[in-house]
């Protein structure tokens, strides 16, 4: 995904968000929401996973991590798949 330079490009465009910002602040927004996600094992996210992701696991009490994403494998700390 490209971004425009902040210096030269307008946040808003005949009164709407420029559509790079809007992007951006989604693409921030979903990044944000996906590192204070907890649940359960069997709740765990599927999609939007990128390696290094963190999911606080209910079940196991543990924070949790993506080590890989297709196919999506979380381990704990200790490097274990869990």
């Amino acid at each position: 995904m490209n971004f425009a330079n902040p210096a030269t490009t307008p946040i808003l465009v005949n009164g709407a968000m420029n559509q790079t910002y809007l992007n951006w602040f989604n693409l921030a927004h979903g990044s944000v929401v996906a590192v204070r996600q907890s649940g359960t094992t069997a709740n765990r996210p599927a999609v939007g996973l990128w390696i290094g992701r963190v999911y606080f696991d209910e079940t196991l009490g543990l924070p949790v991590w993506v080590k890989s994403v297709n196919p999506s494998v979380w381990v704990d700390a200790t490097g274990a798949t869990v």
